[in-house]
């Protein structure tokens, strides 16, 4: 492939991978810009448009360049069937990720690169494989939407890439927006148009559960006949728990009892296997009569078997407990999947501080103590402390193995303060057990900085979404070789640190520790606080 237009390193971003962590660089050159000219309010929707494009021209990009190897591999031409294809690469996609492909893409040179302007109206410029370039029309209506153009360049001396910017059009002449309280009757027109266009249904149930009335528009989503023996079919496919919960349920309460947000899954006529989850709320009048609003939920083309039937409010409560043993990163990265339009946390490579931090002896201590409760109580005091350490410098846990905590961090020097900070508190812990005649709990801190991959481990049934390399099984290693309060990092540490040129604390002398699984010993030294 013929060399880009300007050398690789001028670019801010390349991507070959999805699987990259380039999103948090965008945001940062993206939020730079568009504070230049003036455009802050403009930052999400922007941020949002970025990853659109981004992606729909990396999956092009994948697809393109799988076509070339399958090509080149296995000799099957253009005339093949695309059916075909597509069945090979969700395959690969499906066994390896997308990192054979963006393997591929690196040596060929083939790449989506971003450049960030910091002049004029420009905000930012993509350059790609002409074959990408049709990827981006589909982001076409949200870049008029905004305000913005996309310009074509003309590279006259660059025959196989595609290269466009984005400008400032009419971004900055968004009218302001007077707020007002809507009349009554506009609100009648506004509630038939989102009626009509959004294909709500209603159905009257009687206070046992026949039906009195049901809309046909809901009929015919159901693929049923219009005519009242429907009304018996889809009242036998509705599931015993929405009658007892919600119908009769409501004719136990006071009169003009309401339920909103109750989510209901109706069979089709269609097959057996197929079904519609719908959102149902309503009200019962004076008469008894339930008067309820279906509305369907649409998901990922209609699959929504991942989705449970029930009271959305018990949902809730039961989410409220369960995410407190969700991993913090898995969260934090699984609302900005969904926040940028898609449903699934993809494989992710990039430089991380790994953080094993481990009570010495707290084994022994567990087998000298009767009561598990003063264990369990002791356990926390000391692990709340580290959290609040981990929150306060931007960590993720990864995860509690016993007395031992995995943090990760995307900041070298973050996760050695915070790791000094975590042996202050631990200090001050022992203090107050020293002055109450009980043994010392100390902290043994080990950390690590480098490339790793954190991905999804296990089976549909149980996934854990971790880090994975030797990056983390170094950090345990050094964590092991640590003395009782201190903070053991790697030489690789310190350079990424020092890289940054903000060293606010001190180092030890360099030594080196034999470390299991390695032929070479690894460098490290002891970091202490300035204080």
């Amino acid at each position: 492939m013929a060399a880009t237009t300007k050398p690789r390193s001028s670019y801010d971003i390349v991507i070959t991978s999805l699987e990259q962590n380039v999103w948090d660089d965008i945001r940062a050159h993206l939020v730079r810009t568009l504070t230049r000219i003036e455009l802050e309010q403009l930052n999400e929707p922007t941020f949002f448009l970025l990853h659109q494009l981004v992606a729909n021209m990396v999956n092009t990009l994948h697809y393109n360049v799988f076509k070339q190897i399958v090509r080149t591999d296995f000799g099957l031409s253009d005339s093949n069937n695309d059916a075909d294809l597509n069945v090979l690469f969700n395959s690969e996609l499906a066994d390896h990720g997308d990192k054979n492909i963006a393997k591929f893409c690196e040596l060929n040179e083939q790449h989506i690169a971003l450049t960030f302007y910091e002049t004029g109206d420009n905000i930012v410029s993509i350059t790609a494989p002409k074959f990408c370039q049709d990827a981006v029309q589909l982001s076409r209506k949200m870049i008029q939407t905004l305000g913005y153009k996309l310009q074509k360049l003309e590279l006259a001396d660059d025959t196989k890439f595609y290269t466009a910017k984005l400008v400032m059009h009419q971004a900055h002449r968004h009218p302001s927006v007077q707020s007002e309280m809507i009349t009554q009757q506009n609100e009648r027109s506004s509630l038939e148009q989102i009626f009509s266009q959004l294909s709500y249904g209603i159905v009257c149930f009687t206070g046992i559960g026949g039906i009195q009335a049901i809309s046909p528009s809901l009929l015919s989503l159901l693929g049923l006949r219009v005519n009242k023996t429907a009304y018996e079919t889809f009242a036998r496919s509705i599931s015993i728990q929405f009658y007892n919960e919600v119908i009769w349920g409501m004719a136990l309460e006071s009169p003009k009892g309401k339920f909103e947000n109750y989510r209901v899954r109706v069979k089709t006529s269609k097959s057996n296997e197929e079904s519609i989850l719908f959102n149902v709320s309503g009200f019962r009048d004076g008469n008894a009569l339930i008067h309820t609003l279906w509305q369907k939920i649409s998901l990922d083309g209609g699959n929504t078997n991942s989705l449970s039937e029930g009271d959305l409010l018990n949902e809730a409560k039961v989410h409220n407990i369960t995410r407190n043993y969700v991993p913090q990163l898995v969260e934090k990265k699984a609302r900005e999947v969904v926040r940028l339009g898609s449903n699934l946390l993809k494989n992710e490579e990039c430089y991380i501080a790994v953080l094993f931090c481990d009570i010495v002896g707290f084994t022994r201590f567990v087998e000298q103590n009767e009561s598990e409760e003063s264990i369990i109580h002791i356990l926390n005091s000391v692990l709340r402390r580290i959290s609040l350490s981990v929150k306060k410098y931007g960590g993720f846990i990864d995860k509690f193995m016993g007395d031992c905590i995995m943090v990760l961090f995307r900041s070298p020097l973050d996760a050695v303060i915070a790791a000094l900070e975590m042996q202050k508190h631990s200090h001050d812990i022992n203090l107050l057990r020293e002055r109450a005649e009980l043994d010392k709990l100390q902290l043994r801190i080990g950390i690590h900085w480098g490339k790793v991959i954190i991905g999804n481990v296990g089976t549909p049934e149980r996934l854990d979404w971790t880090t994975i390399g030797d990056v983390v099984n170094t950090a345990s290693r050094i964590e092991k070789n640590c003395q009782p309060d201190g903070v053991l990092i790697s030489e690789k540490m310190h350079e990424a640190i020092e890289f940054t040129g903000e060293m606010n604390f001190r180092c030890g002398d360099t030594f080196y520790i034999s470390v299991k699984g390695k032929k070479d010993k690894l460098a490290v030294c002891y970091a202490y606080s300035n204080d």
